[in-house]
């Protein structure tokens, strides 16, 4: 639990705005919507018998509050592999430059972008893996789906193999260089998806980036795949905006990880209206938004905006948006920790 220190900074707390234009989405699910279930997981089907006291999952000590792997502690946050600061991973593998040709010979040899990857048949995105296997686990495994109770913590959020911590993000395996705004380059060309092989096929995945906070305000075709490290200036009224469109039917899952523990944040979504359909305000948890059904051709926008803090630092935050592509786009699981919609 965050400490109880004077507010510095109140406003509202930091909010995420996503506007939806021309979608049918059915469902969302969020902070706030697992956080009214009072750590009661009674509505949920199928049910959740295994663990025999999975409820302490939902704890804000546990692994949907600040101090798990969507904290600002874990492996999405400023600490973790994926970063512009002298200890992140991504820093010195972008200073490397372009090595691509050396990451189509690991592919060759049955490489992270092979099809004996994470990204192919036998990776944890498989319908062996995700259909059978996770659920098998026991109940809480079934809930790492999308459309579960821990879905953000799931194969399909930024944790799994198609965030910024997979092969497609800034440590992945496709070896391309990035310029100055975080963008992948090869030959001087941008470079967004990346083909892998699947069963005699071929599948396309989105290149998971690090946008520069200004180029990712500015691009009008960013996708369902990028993260942004921004922050509010001083005096901490303004609003960050960053706009995107989903290429495919899929589900959309958007996390704001705070640089610091001491700043709270909320998510409100809205309708192209400006109705709000979708928020997030809790103070425990980390607040995020995963939304089902997002169709193609979809443009969301999220606008940040700081409003509570405890300390005098940065108000530095990660938005985290990722998709769960068109191969998993459906879910048997329901229950009160999903909202309508409609």
């Amino acid at each position: 639990m965050k400490a109880n220190f004077t507010k510095i900074v109140s406003t509202a707390a930091l909010a995420i705005s996503v506007s939806l234009t021309a979608t049918a989405s059915d469902f969302y699910i969020s902070a706030s919507s697992v956080e009214d279930m009072n750590q009661s997981l009674v509505s949920v089907t199928p049910a959740v018998s295994t663990p025999s006291n999975a409820e302490i999952y939902l704890d804000e000590q546990s692994c949907l509050g600040y101090l798990g792997p969507i904290g600002p502690y874990g492996p999405l946050g400023a600490l973790g592999p994926v970063g512009n600061n002298s200890w992140n991973v991504s820093y010195w593998m972008s200073a490397i430059g372009d090595w691509s040709d050396w990451s189509d010979d690991m592919t060759d040899h049955d490489g992270p972008l092979s099809e004996s990857g994470p990204l192919g048949p036998n990776g944890p995105l498989s319908y062996q893996a995700y259909n059978v296997d996770l659920p098998a686990i026991n109940d809480f495994g079934k809930q790492l789906q999308a459309g579960g109770v821990w879905s953000v913590l799931g194969p399909v959020g930024p944790l799994g193999a198609l965030g910024p911590l997979g092969p497609l993000g800034p440590v992945g395996a496709h070896g391309y260089a990035t310029d100055y705004d975080g963008a992948y380059i090869e030959n001087g060309e941008e470079v967004r998806t990346v083909t892998v092989d699947y069963e005699g096929g071929e599948r396309d995945y989105e290149l998971f980036e690090n946008y520069d906070e200004d180029y990712a305000k500015s691009k009008a075709d960013n996708d369902t795949s990028f993260m942004v490290e921004g922050y509010i200036a001083w005096p901490y009224w303004e609003t960050d905006s960053y706009t995107f469109t989903s290429g495919e039917d899929q589900y959309v899952t958007i996390v704001l990880v705070p640089e610091y523990q001491l700043d709270d944040f909320d998510i409100v979504v809205k309708d192209a209206n400006g109705n709000v359909i979708a928020e997030s305000n809790t103070f425990e948890y980390i607040d995020w938004i995963q939304i089902e059904n997002v169709e193609a051709g979809t443009e969301l926008t999220v606008e940040v905006e700081l409003s509570g803090s405890w300390h005098y630092a940065s108000k530095d935050y990660r938005v985290i948006v990722t998709g769960s592509t068109q191969y998993i786009n459906s879910t048997d699981i329901a229950g009160d920790h999903q909202v309508s919609m409609q």
